[in-house]
């Protein structure tokens, strides 16, 4: 292209330009809001019984016990570093778990704007950067680092996607300290969320993929060891998992299908599995045709980040099929998704270089139009977000002070009776005092 056609083009590209950068900024903002307004200061269910895990660890001084225990079987250490810390030396605020969240939401957005701009022809780079970064911080997703009990997803996804970014995309075979750095940040992903567990088959595959015996070797080595320490002691709870999985094999593949249709899926919980598949069919043959042996970088680094979610998809089915209403999918998940939905972005960004050069008009229409949807579904979704965590605030508060209802066992504490005792010593001994925009009026009554 000549200097002269570079400078046209750049001009006939300037508007857009101007829209990502305003929608973007737009975006960031609004997130940013959703954080604050969405937040939840005050203890209530899981995190009921994670205070009184610490308080067992003031009584025994067992560090080792307290940050390793299986919960669900998840192990989450760096949550219970945070709640040690906050409590000890703020007085119970939650905030250390939320910053966390944020920031673990804000470098998985940061790192996949950044590896969806490598993989776009240079004019659409800015366009497919926001896109990314707009995908990873839908208020679904910024809700989950809002919310305490919710902040293990994030710390389990950022990392993840870290060690597939860092496998994936150098240009050695072999073990490297890119490698020996994917590898750490997969052990610590699993530390923040048993459903990034699902990152080692994927760091597998792709050496296997591209015939890596020594990274494969290393992978499998490694990753059947530190598995089977993180599954050690939790027989009964994995047991009991497989076990609703063979006894609803069609409820798992349901539920597993529902999932993948996140955060959409609330739209129509009866046919989200329609989408559902056909996410699944698109994803497996997108991985199937693109990302082999002599595939660049980012299309092998979108085959992995889309796997990491069929794994999690997979997880899901095998672990909630025995659950009340298993197919009514939590909102939480949804940051689990986000690599699924980055992934897809990078595999179709050559295909939208290919209608840019053919019909840069059109091409950009559609880009506009992108952005546009993107933002006007999170400024809804935001309101939707917002309502929640003032109905939770507002639950909370209200039991505090005496009141009794029967949704308050679903938003406050399944046993009401034990959530009485844990905030009367609360309030005793002077621990999460504090809320954020609690409105006397929006208690239930």
């Amino acid at each position: 292209m000549t200097a002269s056609a570079r400078g046209e083009d750049r001009a006939a590209s300037a508007w857009l330009e101007r829209l990502t950068l305003g929608l973007l900024a737009f975006y960031l903002a609004l997130s940013a809001y959703v954080l604050w307004r969405a937040a939840v200061l005050a203890p209530y269910s899981d995190e009921i019984d994670w205070i009184q895990h610490w308080r067992d660890l003031k009584a025994n001084g067992d560090w080792t016990g307290y940050l390793l225990a299986p919960v669900n079987l998840h192990r989450l250490p760096w949550m219970f570093g945070l709640i040690a810390l906050d409590i000890d030396n703020l007085g119970g605020t939650n905030i250390p778990l939320i910053v966390s969240g944020a920031f673990s939401v804000a470098a998985m957005a940061w790192m996949l704007a950044r590896e969806a701009a490598w993989a776009a022809p240079p004019p659409l780079a800015a366009p497919a950067a926001a896109v990314a970064a707009m995908l990873a911080l839908m208020a679904g997703i910024v809700l989950d680092a809002a919310t305490p009990i919710c902040v293990n997803y994030t710390h389990g996804t950022v990392c993840a996607v870290a060690a597939i970014v860092l496998a994936e995309g150098g240009v050695e075979d072999g073990l490297s300290w890119r490698r020996a750095a994917a590898l750490l940040a997969a052990i610590i992903a699993a530390l923040g969320d048993a459903a990034a567990l699902a990152v080692w088959p994927v760091l597998a595959f792709g050496g296997l993929r591209r015939r890596d015996w020594t990274w494969l070797s290393a992978v499998l080595l490694l990753g059947a060891v530190f598995i089977g320490l993180y599954a050690s002691g939790q027989g009964a709870q994995t047991a009991s998992s497989t076990h609703s999985a063979r006894q609803h094999p069609l409820t798992a593949l349901h539920l597993s299908l529902n999932y993948l249709a996140l955060p959409w899926v609330r739209l129509s919980l009866g046919w989200a599995w329609l989408g559902g598949l056909a996410i699944a069919a698109v994803g497996l043959a997108a991985v199937a045709f693109r990302g082999g042996p002599r595939a660049s970088n980012a299309e092998r680094i979108a085959c992995g980040l889309i796997l990491f979610t069929f794994g999690t998809a997979a997880m899901a089915g095998l672990g909630r099929s025995g659950q009340p209403d298993p197919l009514n999918v939590p909102l939480r998940y949804s940051v689990l998704l986000t690599p699924l939905h980055v992934g897809g972005l990078m595999l179709a960004l050559p295909y939208a270089g290919q209608l840019w050069r053919k019909n840069r008009s059109f091409a950009q229409g559609v880009i506009a139009a992108a952005l546009v949807l993107l933002a006007a579904q999170n400024t809804v979704m935001a309101v939707k977000v917002i309502e929640a965590g003032d109905m939770v605030r507002g639950a909370v508060a209200a039991f505090r002070d005496g009141r009794r209802s029967s949704e308050m066992t679903t938003l406050v504490y399944p046993d009401l009776a034990r959530a009485t005792r844990v905030y009367d010593r609360l309030d005793r001994d002077d621990l999460f005092q504090h809320e954020l925009h609690l409105k006397p009026q929006a208690r239930p009554r």
